[in-house]
């Protein structure tokens, strides 16, 4: 593997006599040189993309790539000059060329935002200098699927957290007669010094680990959250002995810590935490250390009671939970970065640390935000996103209701009004939220990263409303939260096939909280799960390739409102419900390793797509009847309980892989999804759309030329209706198998369609058709439930159950659950029966059962509850 760099003066190398100015590709080679990665550089000082173009310097790089090279490329400090005549919608093709260039030679195309001056060239003040070009970069990296790594924040905060003054060693600044090639001495805000370039080089050599380093960590985790600042040192000391003779091997804290870190404004002490890893450490126990940002002190609040969240009726939120401030508000970001900061310096002194959590469950609490910094930064939001007020009035339609708007500090934001709000107004509200608080996270990232190069996480979950491929695309390393129902499995399996893809580098993932056998506050007091439970959770989660099992918490609250949540052990010491698995979890991860070690996992053939956007879509235009998870979930659970392994990927990730595509309730299509699909249809893929996919377009409103949008034209679908049915009234019938549909269905015709599935007065309600050497189908509508419904049950087995992966090996029936995984001489099998009561599977091969270390003939396989198996087949 090799990394080009395309760019400017800000990224060139530079010969001796005119040192000790370097660029900070120059710098990264440096970094890399100790690991035989080769750092071609092709940026030259004064470049524009139109200069690096026509001066041949990109035909030069573009020659020189080979099928997996990194190309980073950095432009703007010269294209956004006037004298050099580079348009605004030039500099956007340009490097919509060049990616375009990189991917058809195999190449991984990388954007860097502009590297930030010291102060800005004009007002001389230390303030963002490429507010034009930022808006094209994002745009551009996101409708390319590309990383961005934005170094024009990264090094905006660096300056700003170093001193303004401080910051000077960055640059080439110098007095007189100090520098032998600057005898005159400089003073250049924008080119680095030595100690520049490699402050940024080192974060991008950090950011670079994706496509460099295959794994993360090279064993798995099993521990619990523990909490130094709520017991006192010999309780917890005890704690951590005792997790030690459990079998675990981690720890996460700090998560509400920061009331105790930072008394008073600006003096921290951290020796809470200093502490608590200095006994991890010597216990060999690692430790995921957490940023506390959802827990602001009570002095923060004091001082800054606007930086509180209001609510839609007008309320504000008060102090005494968590996640009562508003992640908008510039005090609030002020404190909550350099507290940061503190925090990554302490991990860096811990070899012990291997994670660092961001915050807590973003938006688990709370939802959106009407403050008035939320109302300021919805007015910049939509200058950024649509760029004139016109093209805002078009694109959500605001000729109805007299609602059009002359100024983007017009808008509104969707507080209670007479009846509805705009969709797409409501929309572009709660994307701005989620946009917002990923911008956020990955502010958080850059204060991380100037301290440790520890890997990143939070813990999301389903339940939130986020853009989790968006979130983690600054992150290292996927991580989730999940307290299923066991017995809904599909509840818990669906988390991990789901967080394994949110990132397309990287397939290893973190659980950080489940719980020992029941959740619960103070409102609500749960059902503890069966014994095995737990354990069977945890020995198909580390088959499915989670790297961290972990218990919320280890010792039971006294204090709160969480009392009634299961733990470890009891807030008095004595084992809690759920103990006897614990201890199992424990060995079993023991007995696991040699064959996780030797092994990798393996993708299935078959993947759902899930959409954030969808889920967006679904929380405003619902009719009243619809909720995207649980839409997601019955769809999900009913193609895994019919023996069908899948992967749970997004819009963004790469079709290529897989054999059958399944798309459910994706209301928009875009254009570049378009792209995509037609893409698979003509390398043989079998696509299976609907119900609901591409019935709206990207702004929420309903299509202009065709009632499935950009679906419907690729497809030549007529006659298109969409109306709600109620459940029995609507029949359907698929080779023999009957079922009364329920909610919107979509009915379609169209001559290169063939019927699947007809309703009344012979509709086409599943309809198929070749498209180049593939194959689709545009599913219309289905029954209120799909798991257990027989024509679904009939219309999976014909249609995707021949791709399942490992049908040659095993044939499972509902309940168990198996992931695959490979070296090069053994494929491995991990079943587990999931389900309440007793199931089966068919053994079509002779098999090695490696924990029970003995043979298995082909014939029917029974295993009871939470029972597990790993077989293993030579191949």
């Amino acid at each position: 593997m090799n990394i080009l760099l395309a760019g400017d003066s800000t990224v060139a190398d530079y010969p001796e006599n005119q040192r000790p100015m370097t660029g900070w590709g120059q710098a990264l080679r440096e970094l890399f040189a100790p690991e035989n990665v080769a750092v071609k550089n092709f940026a030259k000082p004064g470049a524009t993309t139109k200069t690096f173009m026509e001066e041949g310097l990109w035909d030069d790089l573009r020659n020189a790539i080979t099928p997996g090279d990194l190309v980073l490329i950095q432009f703007g400090h010269n294209d956004q000059k006037p004298e050099n005549g580079v348009l605004p919608g030039e500099y956007e093709s340009r490097l919509r060329k060049m990616i375009t260039d990189v991917k058809a030679a195999k190449g991984q195309a990388i954007l860097c935002s502009p590297t930030e001056r010291r102060l800005h060239p004009f007002s001389h003040k230390p303030e963002p200098s490429f507010t034009q070009q930022l808006p094209f970069l994002r745009r551009i990296a996101e409708t390319e699927e590309i990383p961005l790594y934005d170094l024009n924040r990264y090094t905006y905060f660096l300056y700003q957290t170093t001193g303004i003054e401080e910051a000077k060693r960055y640059f080439l600044w110098s007095g007189v007669d100090e520098l032998a090639n600057y005898p005159a001495g400089s003073q250049d805000n924008t080119h680095f010094s030595e100690a520049g370039a490699l402050a940024i080089a080192r974060y991008v050599k950090l950011r670079l680990r994706e496509f460099i380093q295959s794994e993360l960590f090279d064993k798995r985790y099993y521990g619990a959250c523990m909490y130094p600042e709520v017991w006192p040192e010999e309780v917890f000391a005890q704690d951590v002995a005792q997790m030690k003779e459990l079998g675990m091997n981690f720890a996460r804290i700090g998560e509400f810590i920061w009331q105790h870190i930072e008394k008073t404004p600006g003096q921290f002490d951290l020796s809470i935490l200093e502490r608590a890893l200095t006994l991890y450490q010597q216990a060999g126990i690692d430790v995921c250390l957490c940023i506390p940002t959802p827990t602001p002190p009570r002095w923060f609040t004091v001082m800054h009671p606007e930086a509180r969240i209001k609510n839609l009726d007008g309320t504000v939120m008060e102090h005494g939970s968590r996640q009562q401030c508003c992640t908008n508000n510039e005090d609030y970001r002020f404190y909550a970065y350099r507290m940061t900061r503190e925090v990554a310096k302490l991990a860096r002194r811990f070899d012990n640390v291997i994670a660092i959590q961001l915050d807590n469950e973003f938006k688990c609490h709370v939802d959106l935000c009407f403050c008035d910094t939320c109302q300021n930064r919805w007015h910049q939001y939509l200058a950024e996103e649509y760029g004139t007020v016109q093209w805002l009035n078009k694109s959500w339609g605001t000729q109805v209701w007299s609602e059009a708007y002359d100024r983007f500090d017009q808008v509104v934001i969707p507080l209670t009004t007479p009846f509805l709000h705009n969709s797409s107004l409501m929309n572009a509200f709660r994307k701005f939220t989620a946009d917002t608080i990923n911008e956020f996270a990955h502010d958080l990232c850059h204060f991380v990263r100037m301290e440790t190069e520890v890997p990143i996480t939070h813990n999301t979950a389903f339940g939130f409303n986020l853009m989790n491929d968006r979130l983690f695309r600054d992150l290292d390393v996927a991580g989730f939260d999940t307290y299923p129902k066991y017995t809904d499995y599909p509840w818990y399996t669906m988390n991990l096939d789901r967080f394994r893809n949110v990132r397309n580098t990287n397939q290893e993932m973190l659980l950080l909280e489940t719980c020992t056998s029941h959740n619960g506050h103070i409102e609500n007091y749960a059902t503890p799960s069966p014994t095995g439970w737990v354990t069977a959770e945890a020995f198909i989660g580390y088959a499915g390739n989670l790297k961290s099992f972990s218990f919320w918490h280890y010792r039971g609250h006294r204090f709160g409102v969480e009392q009634p949540h299961s733990a470890v052990v009891t807030a008095w010491g004595e084992p809690d419900q759920g103990f006897e698995d614990v201890q199992r979890t424990g060995k079993l991860l023991q007995e696991m390793e040699p064959y996780l070690q030797r092994t990798h996992y393996q993708k299935a053939n078959v993947a759902i797509v899930y959409s954030d956007h969808a889920k967006r879509f679904y929380t405003i235009d619902n009719g009243g009847i619809y909720d995207y998870r649980s839409l997601f979930l019955d769809y999900y659970g009913s193609v895994i309980r019919g023996s069908i392994n899948v992967e749970i990927i997004q819009e963004n990730s790469d079709f290529a892989d897989y054999a059958v595509l399944l798309i459910p309730y994706l209301r928009n299509v875009s254009p570049e999804l378009l792209v995509k699909l037609q893409f698979f249809t003509k390398i043989g893929g079998k696509l299976i759309l609907g119900p609901m996919t591409g019935d709206r377009t990207g702004e929420l409103s309903w299509p202009a030329n065709n009632g499935l949008d950009l679906i419907g034209e690729w497809l030549h679908c007529k006659g298109i209706t969409q109306y709600r049915v109620e459940e029995g009234t609507y029949t359907a019938s698929y080779q023999g198998k009957t079922t009364t549909l329920s909610g919107l269905v979509t009915t379609f015709a169209g001559d290169n369609w063939q019927a699947v599935v007809e309703g009344a007065k012979q509709q086409l309600v599943i309809g198929k058709q070749q498209v180049d050497a593939g194959e689709v189908f545009y599913v219309g509508g289905q029954p209120q439930k799909l798991t257990g419904d027989e024509l679904w049950r009939k219309f999976l087995t014909q249609e995707v159950l021949p791709y399942e992966t490992d049908r040659g090996l095993v044939k499972v029936k509902e309940g168990i659950m198996k992931y695959r995984r490979e070296s090069q001489t053994e494929i491995q099998l991990y079943l587990c029966n999931l389900g309440v009561t007793e199931s089966s599977f068919e053994l079509k091969t002779m098999a090695s059962s490696c924990l029970n270390h003995e043979d298995l003939f082909p014939g029917e396989v029974t295993l009871a509850p939470y029972e597990y198996l790993i077989l293993s087949f030579a191949k």
